[in-house]
């Protein structure tokens, strides 16, 4: 389920790449809305790798 959510918002930052690259949004706007979505990224990314070493931390002391 994040790792759904997680590409769901990489597609996201990649579409708005996009459109400040195409000059369908300007470079201010690109920044506010990329700097949100980074951070719900880069949370998202820690939270999976944290459930991931959880899980493997625990099987390997089983």
């Amino acid at each position: 389920m994040k790792e759904k959510k997680l590409q769901e918002l990489t597609k996201r930052l990649n579409d708005l790449f996009n459109d400040l690259i195409n000059g369908n949004i300007k470079e201010d706007e690109f920044n506010d809305l990329s700097d949100k979505l980074y951070r719900k990224q880069t949370r998202l990314r820690y939270e999976i790798e944290h459930e991931k070493g959880s899980y493997y931390r625990n099987f390997f002391r089983a």
